[in-house]
């Protein structure tokens, strides 16, 4: 089998695609790349919606296919290496094609299922994918084409072969931010659960992580004519996350966790590629791990 190579224009042509810095496209990219054989686009809705209409050529992969990874008990925000190749393979993704991830577009958080395609594959090393902004639903407002025509599918022989620890993070590395200073830890979910007002029962204790900064995800959407949310631009994503100051600083590293990692890697695109932070990685165990150690946890309003 082929092996994956990291493709050194990731940021640049292929094929005639130009894949932005953002890893964020449009509505209009897509249309006028649709015919193009090296995209391959991926719809992460569930299987009911994919199938009243979906985008030309769309793939099915919904988001539950990037939350295989469980150990003792608990689900790990990634799926294997393994996991990730038999989905690929089976969808007739190649090693040289861009991927284009598209959520629903109708609930502030739905970005983070094409954000979790996205994020399983670039710790194996692929990068050459993107995300629809706007989703489903923005390509629906637009009155752009839509089939119900499953596509034709060859099973590829591509193969994961590459890991990049910077995007992931492990209980050990976020025991170590707790006392580094120069280290961030911040919390992807809204101010309930971080307060500890929770009834989460995957959750065995409630709260935060100590020194974690409260950082929504949903901070970083915004309605547009009340009928899909877009990602919002790098001013308001950076203005966003440094919470007048109270939030994390743009240049130094920083953890992301939520619960169970939808939330945290939705931020995790918005830190790294929207506010272009350089070092943001994904706690893959998420509160639901850290909850069940003995490790202290934090409730209430921060005092620092």
């Amino acid at each position: 089998m082929k092996k994956l190579l990291l493709l050194v224009v990731s940021f640049g042509l292929l094929f005639g695609l130009e894949i932005p810095k953002s890893h964020l496209v449009d509505t209009k990219w897509v249309m006028e790349n649709l015919d193009n054989p090296k995209l391959k686009i991926v719809d992460t809705r569930e299987k009911k919606e994919y199938d009243a209409g979906h985008l030309k050529n769309a793939l099915h992969i919904p988001k539950s296919a990037y939350f295989q990874g469980k150990v003792d008990g608990v689900f790990k925000l990634y799926s294997t290496p393994e996991q990730m190749t038999a989905i690929f393979q089976n969808n007739g993704i190649k090693e040289d094609d861009i991927v284009v991830f598209y959520s629903a577009g109708i609930k502030d958080e739905d970005f983070g299922d094409g954000a979790s395609g996205l994020w399983n594959a670039w710790i194996y090393g692929f990068e050459n994918s993107v995300i629809l902004n706007g989703g489903y639903a923005k390509w629906i407002y637009e009155n752009k084409p839509v089939t119900t025509e499953l596509p034709t599918i060859v099973k590829s022989d591509f193969e994961f072969a590459t890991y990049k620890k910077g995007s992931l993070s492990s209980m050990s590395d976020v025991l170590e931010a707790i006392y580094d200073d120069e280290i961030q830890i911040s919390d992807a979910r809204v101010s309930n659960p971080y307060l500890g007002k929770d009834t989460n029962k995957e959750l065995a204790r409630f709260g935060r992580i100590p020194t974690a900064k409260l950082t929504p995800v949903i901070r970083h959407v915004k309605l547009i004519d009340n009928k899909y949310y877009e990602l919002v631009s790098q001013e308001e994503s950076q203005k966003a996350l440094s919470n007048s100051g109270f939030g994390i600083e743009l240049n130094k590293p920083l953890i992301l966790y939520c619960n169970t990692g939808h939330k945290a890697r939705g931020l995790w695109f918005v830190a790294k590629f929207i506010a272009n932070m350089k070092n943001v990685s994904v706690y893959d165990g998420g509160i639901v791990e850290y909850s069940r150690s003995s490790l202290k946890m934090e409730t209430g309003e921060p005092t620092e």
